[in-house]
């Protein structure tokens, strides 16, 4: 079945708990709110990031749920129905994935992040209860790995169980270890990770990572060297904004530790 959510409605309501409520040590806010909220009184964010952080990538993705003992993964004896499918974009279709590899690579905490749900019903129920964050299943980039060909691969996974990539099965872990996994990427890289200060040369810096996995993926007949010159002559705060969204398909939100 597949979902009948948007994946910005759960990206919303995903970022708002982990900002509000996420049980955690942190403090954490989106690293662009708003485009509309620039330039207003009392706004602040077209001067300068508001506190001192460390960016998490999140691809917020939407769960496919399987209810049928036909599905492949259940002829295979991996899982038993219903689970769920997180579907990655093949490389012939966009480099999405490889990019998120490549900046993970460079030191950056990258993590796909899907749900255990796929009805309106189920995120309302999630949202209200503060229960989205602990009804999804989090991957590194790192951990599915370059994928094999250009033909279409997904997760499979579901809740306690093993996860896996297919659709050649390998064993990606222990699904009930993700969140477990996550916390604790968030708590350590409070001191090992690169920080953002809020300064031009912090922001210059991480616009100058992403721009660089750009050039090393893109082909020369799909995006011409002018058009890279023109993203780097933009303020950094918009190369990593338009960046982020248009070729990462991420959301960036500042870690920082809770006061």
């Amino acid at each position: 079945m597949q979902p009948d959510i948007s994946e910005f409605s759960y990206g919303y309501a995903l970022t708002e708990e982990l900002i509000h409520g996420s049980g955690l040590a942190i403090q954490a806010a989106p690293l662009f709110p708003s485009l509309i909220a620039e330039g207003k009184v009392g706004g602040g964010y077209d001067v300068q990031i508001p506190f001192v952080g460390f960016p998490l990538f999140l691809q917020f993705k939407l769960s496919d749920c399987m209810i049928r003992h036909t599905a492949w993964e259940v002829q295979q004896g991996l899982l038993s129905p219903p689970f769920y499918r997180m579907h990655l974009r093949p490389k012939k279709h966009s480099m999405q994935h490889q990019l998120l590899l490549d900046l993970e690579a460079k030191g950056e905490l990258v993590y796909y992040v899907a749900p255990h749900f796929h009805l309106p019903s189920e995120l309302n129920d999630a949202y209200l209860n503060r229960q989205v964050i602990n009804r999804s299943v989090f991957f590194k980039p790192s951990q599915i790995g370059p994928l094999p060909d250009d033909d279409w691969h997904h997760v499979a996974f579901h809740a306690g169980q093993p996860a896996y990539f297919c659709s050649e099965p390998r064993l990606l872990q222990d699904e009930s270890k993700s969140r477990e996994r996550f916390d604790s990427d968030l708590l350590q890289g409070l001191t090992e990770r690169r920080q953002l200060d809020g300064s031009y040369q912090s922001l210059a810096r991480l616009a100058s990572e992403m721009l660089e996995c750009l050039r090393e993926q893109i082909q020369p007949d799909e995006m011409h060297s002018s058009e890279f010159d023109q993203i780097g002559s933009r303020e950094p705060r918009f190369q990593i904004a338009f960046l982020a969204r248009a070729f990462f398909g991420c959301e960036i939100i500042l870690i920082r530790p809770r006061d």
